[in-house]
């Protein structure tokens, strides 16, 4: 135990995938800081009224420090969308969120904890090695850094998935549907807005529906609490849970807590940077689309892309994708694995996948581990 715990504290690792988490989260951040800013010009400061602080009264803020404190999360959270300064500014950010959620519970919501406490731990790991808009002179970051950091944000978010799907399983109302039907009722209104057919709202809701939906919700959370762990399921997983918050996020109203979710799941990403090749044909207009979504889409810097040289590769194809594990794939099988490794494009993978499954076509050599893809 106490080798593998060495083993954790010691890890480090390409953070190029944490960039795009910082981002996320700073713009999270902001959000929820103007929303406070909003909050104290429509309300007023929470203190002059009736409130329950975790903490004792005397620690709580005056109306002037409290002013103060919504400015300065809302300049920390500029500071980590654009890269300045922005671990400390992290770190800060979460920690005044906290302290805030600690003066008065009324305004505590999970979604807002959960927020503060992936801001203070995301601080700690080398986010700040991509996606800066300002570098702040001095020499250039390493690539690489300690990943301790990362395994608690991992833990975090299991952490999450078993609490939730946990307290769920043992509530008879939530086994049983009521809860979410008198949810998918309440925030009817708003799922119609986003798109989501009247219909199926209405079906939704029914007691029936909303019976097989909590039990597939609790274990969809229970089994995602232990399936990114594993290297062979996690990329399932991932794809499961990102279409399972997109479903939360369409029928229910949950603040960021999808949005949240979603982009914590960047921390599940293996740290390397480059370790597979796209060479795609600038002469074809599929080639130059791949070229320039290989550009602006790779946030996780996966391809090593550059324009391809001429292959002894038969037939035409606009684009080669050479795996981690040195196999060579065009057409299906490679939009298959690009989908896997571009964020935006990640919903699409698994049909896509399927759909490769049953073909050979695009297998340029023989696979030797498709699970280290």
């Amino acid at each position: 135990m106490l080798e593998r715990l060495g083993r954790i504290r010691d890890a480090h690792g390409a953070g190029v995938a944490l960039g795009p988490l910082r981002v996320a989260l700073g713009g999270m951040l902001l959000w929820q800081s103007l929303d406070a800013a909003h909050e104290l010009t429509r309300l007023g400061y929470f203190g002059d009224h009736f409130h329950w602080p975790y903490l004792p009264e005397a620690l709580v803020p005056s109306h002037a420090a409290y002013v103060a404190i919504v400015a300065t999360r809302v300049c920390l959270a500029i500071m980590v969308l654009v890269g300045f300064a922005c671990r400390p500014a992290l770190t800060a950010s979460g920690a005044l969120g906290l302290y805030v959620l600690l003066c008065d519970r009324l305004q505590f919501h999970h979604n807002r904890y959960s927020l503060a406490l992936f801001a203070v731990l995301v601080g700690l790991t080398p986010c700040d090695v991509s996606f800066r808009v300002v570098d702040g002179g001095g020499p250039p970051l390493p690539r690489t850094g300690p990943l301790w950091a990362v395994r608690l944000a991992q833990v975090q978010v299991s952490i999450i998935y078993l609490a939730s799907g946990g307290s769920k399983l043992l509530d008879p109302a939530w086994r049983g549907g009521a809860v979410l039907a008198d949810r998918i009722a309440r925030h009817a209104h708003i799922a119609v807005a986003k798109g989501v057919p009247a219909w199926l709202v209405d079906y939704l809701a029914r007691p029936a529906s909303a019976s097989a939906l909590s039990k597939a919700a609790i274990l969809t959370e229970l089994a995602l609490a232990f399936a990114l762990w594993s290297r062979r399921m996690r990329v399932a997983a991932l794809w499961w849970g990102v279409w399972f918050h997109v479903v939360i996020q369409l029928t229910t109203k949950v603040e960021v807590f999808s949005f949240l979710t979603v982009a914590m799941y960047a921390v599940f990403v293996t740290p390397d940077e480059r370790t597979r090749q796209l060479r795609f044909d600038p002469t074809t207009a599929l080639g130059q689309v791949i070229g320039l979504a290989s550009r602006w889409l790779d946030w996780f810097a996966r391809f090593d892309a550059k324009p391809w040289e001429p292959d002894d590769i038969e037939g035409a194809h606009a684009f080669v994708i050479v795996r981690r594990d040195g196999t060579r794939v065009t057409g299906l099988r490679a939009a298959a694995t690009l989908t896997r490794c571009v964020p935006i494009l990640f919903p699409l993978w698994a049909p896509l996948s399927l759909v490769a499954a049953f073909t050979r076509k695009g297998e340029l050599s023989p696979t030797r581990d498709a699970a280290s893809e």
